[in-house]
């Protein structure tokens, strides 16, 4: 599928503040809002947008502490997987190069409740071992960069 400059300006809009509304987005790109909102359809059907979220302030739900666990492993990442996603800390997941195998971004309310989560990786068969990096402060924290290539039209 080929985007235009229009469909990238209105992918780095909605990633800014996904609430805006049809007749705002379609004065930001210059185009009637049922443009718009064909274009966005468009988007989500091609799986370019894959979901509507909203972002949410994890401290202020109690989940104060962010950490990064690699997982070096005996097992493939595939047989892992499953029982990775039971554990509802885990935000994220990716199979990565390198000494470990996975690399995971978790959430938790404290620091005992990320080593109960450590214990439990570690009850997993075919993890060998974990890594745990305690996050002190976010520097960055951004949305994919979406910009157009050169060779894109209007």
């Amino acid at each position: 599928m080929s985007l235009d400059k229009k469909d990238f300006a209105l992918i780095e809009a909605l990633q800014q503040n996904a609430s805006r509304r049809l007749e705002d987005l379609s004065r930001m790109v210059h185009l009637a809002p049922s443009s718009v909102h064909d274009r966005l359809q468009r988007l989500e059907r091609v799986g370019i947008i894959r979901q509507w979220t909203i972002k949410v302030d994890a401290p202020a739900l109690g989940l104060g502490v962010l950490a990064f666990v690699g997982i070096r492993a005996t097992k493939p990442c595939s047989e892992l997987a499953e029982a990775l996603h039971a554990i509802p800390a885990i935000e994220e997941c990716h199979s990565v190069a390198g000494e470990l195998s996975m690399m995971l971004k978790v959430r938790v309310a404290s620091t005992s409740a990320l080593l109960e989560l450590s214990e439990r990786l570690r009850a997993i068969p075919g993890v060998e071992q974990t890594e745990t990096t305690i996050v002190l402060k976010t520097q960055i924290d951004r949305p994919v960069a979406v910009k157009p290539p050169l060779s894109a039209s209007n």
